[in-house]
Formats: structure tokens, sequence, C-alpha cells
């Protein structure tokens, strides 16, 4: 941060050995005493707007002491919404945009009974009559992040339970967290919608042309995209009566080998076997329709579109990387191609200047973006053994890859643009997921050994293991909460286990979802009210975590606690 001219018009005191005044006499005891009081420091003389502008260079942790210097830096912090906006600042941008999303899209009645379960009715309408503040969105988060992490026992409330008569591949929320599609062999799709008191209802069960591998929604909800074993794609829309139907079936269906919505929902990316990358953009009447067909030389192993669509890696079945970006006409041009070992599989960061590529020989290289355009190798990550996970932070500063050398490997990128090794992760067996939280200050690993294991990032860099979570089998996954704080095991063991950071860094268990048979995946929605399980027995279910009520607080009381490290 600039330091303040002090020539710059502001009317404050020059900075300097701070002054007693004049003392005053009191009598206390019986006894005569003098009472010395120092003069005001420099920042509590500045103007409102500027003392605001500089708290905003702060990060949480600084807000927080500041606002126990004073009364006044107190309510300056309150008035200003400083702890809210300076916590929800620590996630990157297209989180923020999800997370204010999901807000917005509830009206007010739902923001009602989203609260509800965590915090009394003082503090729903406290936050209520804010609704046209600017930082509402991060004041309600926060708010309700920080109510949900001081629950020491979530309550389950059981909503639905979805049947299939084959097995279920996936069970999905929507971007606002009101609609679950699942997945299943049973060539079925089954759509189910949160009702206005609470309930979960079907609203659709789509009968596809086979058995069904996957189904996500597109971001408004509006779209399912279903993908079948035979690689046939289809789009399920919903009517204006609320019914869903087969809206368009990609076309050349048996040359697809991938399709994946974009971040808006907006658009297509097909991967056809005939050399081709389609981009397929939603007309005014609910259609698709072929946008830009970019051909490569090579059959295409995959393609990935960066976060921001300013990029398209392609990688081909010569295991060769192509990079293309977009111009201002909306072509798509070739602008780079790397060509190391044999490469099996390529990321690419959020922010579009960093690729993962990971080839045969147990090593991953990571390539920076040069202001030429070009890609320069930054650094080579090897393992033991084959590498099976790369995976960048959502801040694109972290990195994670994964090997069956039963390790995880942490690296960090340093302010000369380096990357450096700055933790490693080890297990007893296969490593089966790895993920990093939301605020990217965490990592969670998950493997056959029946552990799950939590990493933080500390002071120095360096990323520390924190928590060691046991089950009974093996453990398939772990998501995270929206906000990073919370987060969900699913483990054969027929179990889903919900853990929450603690103020001292350490995980607390909350509450354990059960299944008779093995839980294939456990998600939360995107508001963190719910989560779905899917298990062997064919079955979705969907939960709600909830507290007692004698157990809320409200929000004066929550925003006095103390400073808590997972903010």
């Amino acid at each position: 941060m600039s330091p303040v001219n002090s020539n710059s018009g502001i009317d404050s005191p020059t900075p300097g050995q701070p002054q007693l005044e004049e003392a005053s006499t009191v009598v206390s005891a019986g006894r005569e005493v003098s009472v010395y009081v120092q003069n005001q420091s420099p920042l509590l003389c500045l103007p409102y707007d500027t003392k605001s502008m500089i708290i905003r260079y702060l990060g949480f942790r600084e807000i927080t002491r500041l606002a126990k210097v004073c009364r006044h830096l107190r309510d300056l912090v309150e008035n200003d919404k400083a702890l809210e906006r300076a916590w929800f600042r620590r996630f990157p941008s297209p989180h923020q945009y999800q997370l204010k999303a999901m807000i917005t899209r509830k009206d007010e009645q739902q923001l009602r009974d989203w609260l509800a379960p965590f915090a009394d009715e003082d503090t729903v309408e406290s936050l209520l009559k804010q609704r046209e503040s600017t930082y509402f969105p991060a004041q309600l988060l926060f708010t309700n992040s920080k109510l949900m992490s001081q629950c020491k026992k979530f309550k389950l409330v059981e909503k639905t339970e979805i049947p299939h008569a084959g097995y279920i591949r996936t069970a999905t929320f929507s971007a606002d967290s009101r609609r679950v599609v699942t997945a299943s062999w049973d060539h079925k799709l089954k759509i189910y919608g949160q009702e206005n008191d609470g309930t979960w209802e079907e609203k659709n069960t789509i009968t596809h042309n086979g058995p069904v591998r996957s189904a996500c929604f597109s971001s408004d909800g509006r779209h399912v995209l279903a993908a079948g074993y035979e690689r046939a794609f289809t789009i399920y829309s919903q009517a204006d009566n609320g019914t869903w139907e087969a809206k368009a079936t990609i076309p050349d269906v048996i040359n697809v080998r991938s399709a994946t919505f974009t971040a808006d929902g907006c658009r297509l990316v097909i991967v056809g076997r005939d050399h081709t990358v389609k981009i397929f953009a939603q007309g005014d009447n609910g259609s698709w329709e072929l946008e830009e067909t970019i051909c490569h030389t090579s059959p295409i192993e995959s393609a990935r579109l960066s976060a921001n669509e300013s990029l398209l890696v392609i990688q081909d079945t010569e295991f060769v990387v192509s990079i293309y970006g977009k111009e201002a006409s909306g072509s798509w041009v070739e602008k780079a191609t790397i060509e190391e070992n044999p490469i099996l599989i390529v990321n690419i960061s959020a922010d579009s200047c960093h690729l993962l590529t990971k080839d045969s020989n147990h090593k991953a290289i990571i390539f920076n973006l040069q202001a030429d355009g070009s890609w320069k190798k930054a650094a080579t990550i090897s393992h033991d053994d084959i590498i099976i996970l790369a995976t960048f932070s959502a801040d694109s500063c972290h990195l994670v890859t994964t090997g069956w050398d039963h390790k995880a490997k942490i690296y960090s990128q340093r302010a000369d643009s380096s990357w450096q090794e700055r933790g490693c992760i080890t297990h007893n067996n296969e490593i089966t997921s790895a993920t990093f939280t939301a605020d990217c200050l965490h990592v969670v690993t998950t493997s056959v050994d029946n552990t799950a294991k939590i990493s933080s990032l500390q002071a120095d860099g360096s990323w520390q293991e924190k928590a060691c979570i046991s089950h009974k089998n093996s453990v398939h996954s772990v998501t995270l909460s929206a906000d990073g704080c919370h987060m969900v095991t699913a483990s054969t063991d027929g179990t889903a286990k919900v853990f929450g950071l603690q103020t001292d860094g350490s995980w607390l268990k909350k509450a354990i979802i059960r299944h008779d048979k093995g839980v294939i995946s456990a998600n939360f929605s995107p508001d963190d009210r719910h989560v779905v399980t899917v298990s062997f027995d064919s079955s979705a279910r969907i939960t709600e975590l909830s507290k007692a009520d004698d157990d809320r607080m409200c929000v004066t009381h929550l925003l006095s606690q103390a400073e808590c490290i997972l903010f």
C-alpha cells in the first residue's frame, strides 16, 4: 500500500512521538488519581472515506485486530462491512461470481428459509433489511459461513430418497441449489426440485436411449446435458410448463468424443472423432446452433477451454498439445504447440497463464505464458511412479499432483513466477482424489488406505498436514463446501462424514450420513445447505444440514467473537 501523502490536502497532524495531554484529576477509592490521555492516532484523524480506503488494503486478520483497538475503529469496521468484504475477497473472481449468483437467484422468502436452520429471527431480519446494499451478498455469505462453522454438530434431516432400478453414476445440484439430476444405468434421468416448504419432489423422469453415465445442469438450470455410454449426448430443456424434453441431440453423435458446457452455460464444446472441435451456442428459440469449427491436423484426444474462454488447449493422439487463442473477430487461431515427451494429460490454470502436462515417464511439467505469447517450461515435477491427477488451485497460484507412488505433491508459484515444491502428502495406498478448497488455503486427499488427509497453507508458504480422517474402508472422494469451511467424504464403508474447520485449525466431525451399502459420492449443494449422497444400493439421498434451535446465535454475538483462523 502506498503511504498517505502528508501534502495531499488532508487535514491531519504530522506523525510523530505521541504527546500526553494535560492530566486530569479524579478521586478513586479515597485517593486523587491523575489520568493522562494520549493524543489520537493519525489514522483516527483522517476523513472517513480515506480511513475506509486504507482498511480495504488489509487482510481479514488485520481488520479483525484493528477492530479491537478502540470503539471508533470497531464501528468503522462494522459500518463499512470491512470484515465481510475482506473475507469475500479471499475467493478467486470466478468463485465470487458463483457465490453472488447463488444469492441473487433466491427471492426474499427463499433467503429466509435458507438462513432459518442456523440463524435466529433477529439475525435474519437484520440481514434482509440490508438487501439493497452493494455488499449484501458478501455480508450474507460471511454470516452464514460463520454460523455454520461455529455449529459443533449438524442435525441431519433426510429430505428424500431418489430410487433407480440400476446403478447411479452421478447426482448433481443445479447452480441455484434447488434441483438435483441423477444419471443411472437403468436408462433414466430423474430431476427433483425443492418446493417452497422445503420438501423435495420428483419433477420428471426422462428415459434416455441407453445407460446414462453423467448428467449436469447448465448454469441457469434450464438445460441438462446427458452423456450416454455410446458417446451419445443429448440436451434436455425445461419448457415453460415445467416439463423436460429432448431439445437437441448433438449432431453426428457417433463421432462425438466428449461434450461440455462452458462456464456460463450458453455454449457447448464438442470434441469430435473427425479431427474437429465444434462450439455450439444457444439460440433465442432454445435451439443449439454451430458457432465455430476448429479443424485440427490429427485425431483429437481431448480439448479444454480456459475459464475465461480465451484459450482452447487441444491434446491429440500424437501426444502433441496445441494452444489456440481467440481473436477479436471471434475466430480461433493456433498460437503455440508443446511437443515434449508423449503428453498423456494436460490442464490449464483458471487465469490461462499456466499449463500442466503429464507424460509417461512419471513427470509433470509446468509451462508459464510469456509476454510474447510463447510458453516456457517453468518446473518439472517427478514422482516415483505414474502420475494420476494434476490440478491447479482456483487462484492459479498452487497445484497438486498425485501418483501411484502414493504421494501428492503441492507446488506453489514464487514472486519471480518460478514454481517450488512446498508440501508432500503421503498415503499408504493409492490416492483417489486431491482437491483444493475454494479459498485455496487447504488441500484434501483421499485414498484406498481408508483415510482422507487435510493439509493447510502456512504463513511461510509451506503446506502442513492438519488432520487425518479415518474410515473403515477406502475413501472414494471428498467434496468441499462453497466457502471451504466444510468437507464431506464418501467411503465404501457406507458412510459420508461431514467435517468442519475450527478456530485452532483442526477439523471437527459434525455429522455422519449412513447408507446400507457403500457411498459412491457425496456433494454439497452450492448454498452448502444440503448434501446429496449416492450409494451402491441404487439410490441417491438428499439430506439437509441444520442445528438445534437453542444453539443459534444472533449476529451481534456472532461478529464479536475472537479472530477465527478459518477466515
